[in-house]
């Protein structure tokens, strides 16, 4: 068969096998439905009808006109969180006594009889009467509240539940409008919080400015200037907003104006130094009379020309008189005037030029020293300037943000008494015209459904752990076993062989080989019934012209020497031990092609009499003088006898009691004899009640 029909099969036989087990079992599983329906009906009917009456709010952002609305709009951690924030306070104590309160619920009985419970008649321990019933209601009102977040919206749902649809509309909208109150409430105090911290940062700011001013006028008075103020009226915030700039106007005559002059006096003091000082250079290193200066001079240059016609008149009188002659010595004494007069202008006129020279490295040093006393009056001035710079900042900043608080309490001082609060009202409640509970439909339909739960688990827990078997169907489910037959309730009395007959035959087909030569009848406990029915069916077996031998091996509780009405004398126990041999122990029962070999004397350790290889030389030695050898065994659970029995039996014949085993024991049996090594080829029901089992064509193996 190829693997998907395999799957298949095996699905269709696991469906039909639960189909079967539903079936069997399907009055437990309608009773339990029927139970479950009839209970739901009863709370029904036993029920008080419980009415919800529901308004419904809105969560803003921001309150409605609240200051400050360019501030970033909320995220949705931030909603989400609002959100929950305003349902705690739903449900809080304090919510519930302003209610409580709002509708003077305390110390009026309606409210009670609205919720179908009792007032409180009389006080505790430390409390009265009036405070243990506000507990009351107030623990009423929270219980009895229901509030729900729809989805992502900014709606909130306020219902609640009592058995006055009246009552139930008048609390929710009360709810609804105390949640209003509130958060008006909180806003104004918040807002009135807010205002007196603002006032306190004011007063703070105001007194930040006075004192920065004050330290600016000392400052600017100190130093020799005045600030300049600003025109607040025309510049405005803006110009609140520009840095600042220095207050103070430079005059004509200030330091920066008169450095600059000095400095282009320094460079013509310097240009001219140098000029002198190379005209001086020129002048000390050549000869007096070949300087410019003394050439361009003007008496200089007469005395020259004199002295020139001097030389030039001794020259002409050396001519015509000698040395010694007197106008020879008046015309040298002349000259030598003439050279004296030149050499002493000569020298004047170098030292003017060195006076020039002084003069001007003087003039550069004066300058410079002019120069130097203003970079330091500038720089002092520059510092001034700074911290003049910075005063006047820091009064514009403590100003500014003056400024700034003052305008924002006069916002929020304007506001106060007419600012919307966060939530707002959507719906009121109104009076609900049909109960909200029970729920006649859901409650029956989950009454169905719990029942049908519940019954399959019923169902499921037999099938699981009950081993009682009451037909062929059961014996297949719980141990996987066919059935040969069921015998009716016969009490102790015999069982008639007519109904063993098709038993009997059935066994005849048991083996390839026919009748099993040797067959066990066992059961899982004392008591159902397997004496009895190996006895009967010795009687159909030999009334098909079988030759049986019937061993009695349950040697604790022998009885078929009993229901065969023979007198005891020496069994298997006397064979197992060597006291006698297999032909001296068996006897006739008085039934043609019946003998037994009864149990015999009851020995102290039956386990370990079996155990020996005294039984498989016994069951060797008959088994070729009958057809087969039915072995009564004891009960399987607790002892350990039939499992020695059945390992040693061509096959094992299971006796089960029609709704017994109850608790698992079957299944141990069953399983505690095929691992001892036994072949179960069947059961037989006893004492079944009722009438006869189903015999289901399509109950695979």
């Amino acid at each position: 068969m190829p693997e998907g029909e395999g799957a298949g099969a095996r699905l269709a036989r696991t469906i039909r096998a639960y189909w079967a087990v539903l079936r069997r079992h399907r009055v437990i599983l309608f009773v339990t439905m029927a139970l479950c329906l009839l209970a739901a009906l009863l709370y029904i009917l036993l029920s008080t009808p419980d009415y919800r009456a529901t308004a419904s709010v809105e969560v803003e952002d921001l309150p409605a006109g609240a200051a400050g609305t360019g501030t970033p709009r909320p995220t949705s951690d931030d909603t989400e969180t609002v959100m929950q924030t305003e349902l705690e306070v739903l449900r809080s104590r304090a919510l519930a006594e302003e209610v409580a309160r709002s509708l003077a619920l305390v110390g009026t009985p309606t409210f009670f009889d609205g919720m179908g419970v009792s007032r409180p008649r009389e006080g505790t321990v430390g409390l009265s009467q009036r405070q243990v019933e506000q507990e009351r209601v107030v623990t009423l009102l929270r219980q009895n509240l229901e509030v729900e977040l729809p989805g992502k919206s900014r709606v909130m749902r306020i219902s609640f539940v009592s058995a006055d649809p009246t009552l139930s509309a008048r609390i929710a909208n009360a709810y609804a409008d105390s949640l209003i109150r509130s958060d008006l409430k909180r806003g104004f105090e918040s807002g009135v919080q807010a205002r007196r911290f603002l006032l306190g940062e004011l007063d703070g700011a105001r007194t930040d400015l006075s004192r920065a001013e004050r330290e600016l006028a000392v400052y600017a008075a100190r130093s020799g200037g005045a600030p300049v103020e600003p025109d607040q009226s025309a510049q405005g915030d803006a110009a609140r907003a520009k840095p600042a700039e220095p207050k103070f106007a430079p005059s004509e005559g200030s330091i920066e104006s008169r450095l600059a002059q000095l400095n282009g006096f320094r460079a013509q003091a310097v240009s001219d130094r140098i000029a002198a000082q190379k005209r001086w250079e020129s002048a000390r290193r050549a000869s007096a009379e070949t300087l410019p200066e003394v050439l361009n001079n003007g008496a200089m240059q007469q005395l020259m020309t004199e002295r020139a016609q001097a030389r030039a008149a001794l020259v002409e009188e050396r001519q015509f008189r000698k040395d010694a002659h007197p106008e020879m010595r008046e015309a040298r004494a002349r000259l030598a005037a003439l050279d004296d007069q030149a050499d002493e202008m000569a020298n004047r006129i170098r030292a003017s030029l060195k006076e020039q020279y002084d003069v001007a490295v003087h003039g550069e040093k004066q300058i410079g020293s002019e120069i130097a006393a203003l970079e330091r009056d500038a720089q002092a001035a520059r510092g001034r300037d700074v911290q003049m710079g910075i005063y006047e900042r820091s009064v514009d900043t403590y100003r500014m943000l003056h400024d700034s608080l003052l305008q924002r309490y006069r916002d929020m001082a304007s506001q106060a008494g007419f600012q919307a609060g966060r939530i707002q009202p959507l719906d009121r409640a109104a009076v609900p015209a049909r109960p909200f509970s029970p729920k006649v439909g859901e409650t029956l339909l989950l009454a169905a459904l719990g029942g049908l739960a519940l019954g399959l688990l019923l169902v499921a827990a037999r099938h699981i752990f009950d081993d009682a078997v009451t037909s062929a169907d059961t014996l297949a489910e719980r141990v996987g076993l066919p059935l040969l037959g069921a015998v009716p309730v016969t009490g102790d009395n015999p069982q008639p062989p007519e109904i063993f007959t098709p038993i009997a035959r059935s066994l005849l087909l048991a083996s390839t080989g026919g009748l099993p030569r040797s067959i066990l009848v066992t059961s899982a406990q004392e008591g159902e019934g397997k004496s009895l029915t190996l006895n009967a069916l010795a009687l159909a077996l030999a009334g098909l012209g079988k030759k049986v031998l019937v061993i009695d091996g349950d040697m604790r509780r022998p009885v078929q020497h009993a229901l065969f009405r023979v007198a005891p004398g020496k069994g298997i126990s006397e064979v197992l031990t060597g006291q006698a041999k297999p032909a001296d122990a068996i006897i006739p029962t008085g039934v043609e092609g019946i003998s037994l070999l009864p149990c015999g004397a009851v020995p102290p350790n039956p386990t370990e009499l079996l155990a020996t290889p005294a039984l498989d030389t016994l069951l060797t030695s008959v088994r070729d003088d009958y057809d087969t050898i039915l072995i009564d065994a004891p009960p399987i659970l607790g002892l350990g006898d039939a499992s020695l029995l059945g390992a040693r039996a061509q096959a094992n014949l299971l006796v089960v009691e029609w709704g017994r085993n109850h608790h698992g024991g079957l299944r141990a049996s069953v399983e505690r004899l095929r691992r001892a090594g036994g072949v179960i080829i069947g059961a037989i029901l006893t004492k079944q009640q009722g009438r006869a089992f189903d015999y289901d064509y399509h109950r695979g193996g």
